[in-house]
């Protein structure tokens, strides 16, 4: 008897159903993204978040006034654009403190703020030149080369924020285009994103970017070697604190999303938008082409 008690509180427990709904329902907000570099022009996309069960375009924000401001000084206006961008045809200065004033009739004023860093300063010496003749430009005459380069990045006094990508040559598009990740040695390279690949020549390689911190190098210098090749750009910047961090967020969000994992926790997206959400931030940059070494 008591093996039939046990049987059917068994079937009873796996019998039960429990229908759990859903609200979808949260509050609208505006999304703003804006990242100042001192080589562009300021370009600013703003539009209306969506619950989870919504698909489509996102709805663009319309007839926003648009402020800037340099150190406190009103810099300019933005110009209404279409499909929810907006231009203002100035260039930001390296070591000034932009802000930003986004006003509409129906919600409060959208508010944030950045502070241009300075270029990286970027030396590098090539400690090997190999011709790869798999490799030939769009002319069928130059021959592509690979590379061992040594690099000094010269770091600014203060915090400093690095990123490091490139940009590879594609022969059937005719243009550069991003590299989806990279791997190199380094004591200054942040781990968070690095990726265990035991085919690969160290074992690992890093999704998307690669992030190095000055910490405990303030104002000295970061030395490393990585193998580059002649049909590659290689691109530093130094984001200010805000970019950083939703670099970081996006790209670990990015990372678990390309898991496709049944059960996974997700990443809270940084902002710095007071009101709103999304992004205002800054980055300078410094582009190094090994096309004639």
């Amino acid at each position: 008897m008591k093996h039939y008690l046990i049987l059917f509180c068994c079937l009873a427990l796996f019998s039960c159903e429990k229908v759990v709904e859903f609200d979808y329902q949260t509050e609208q907000k505006i999304c703003l993204n804006c990242i100042l570099n001192p080589d562009s022009t300021v370009n600013l996309s703003l539009h209306y978040t969506r619950t989870l069960d919504e698909t489509g375009e996102f709805e663009p924000v319309k007839d926003a006034l648009i402020e800037f401001f340099e150190d406190g000084e009103l810099w300019g206006t933005a110009i209404n654009g279409t499909g929810g961008s907006y231009s203002l045809e100035k260039k930001p200065l390296i070591g000034k403190t932009y802000s930003l004033k986004v006003n509409l009739h129906e919600s409060p004023a959208l508010t944030a703020e950045t502070t241009v860093q300075e270029k990286p300063g970027i030396t590098y010496l090539v400690q090997s030149r190999e011709k790869y003749f798999r490799w030939r430009d769009v002319d069928k005459s130059t021959h592509f080369y690979n590379l061992v380069v040594d690099y000094q990045l010269n770091d600014q006094a203060g915090k400093d924020y690095y990123w490091n990508y490139f940009l590879g040559w594609n022969s059937f598009k005719k243009k550069y285009t991003y590299g989806s990740w990279q791997a190199y040695i380094s004591p200054y390279i942040d781990d968070f994103n690095r990726v265990i690949e035991p085919d690969s020549k160290y074992g690992f390689y890093y999704e998307y970017y690669v992030r190095l911190t000055d910490t405990g190098v303030d104002g000295g210098q970061l030395s490393f070697r990585k193998d580059m090749t002649t049909r590659r750009i290689d691109v530093f910047f130094n984001a200010d604190e805000h970019y950083d961090k939703y670099m970081k967020s996006s790209i670990q969000q990015k990372m678990i999303d390309d898991q496709d994992l049944p059960f996974k926790e997700p990443v809270q997206i940084y902002s710095n938008i007071e009101n709103g959400t999304g992004i205002f931030g800054s980055a300078s940059f410094t582009y190094l082409s090994f096309r004639n070494e």
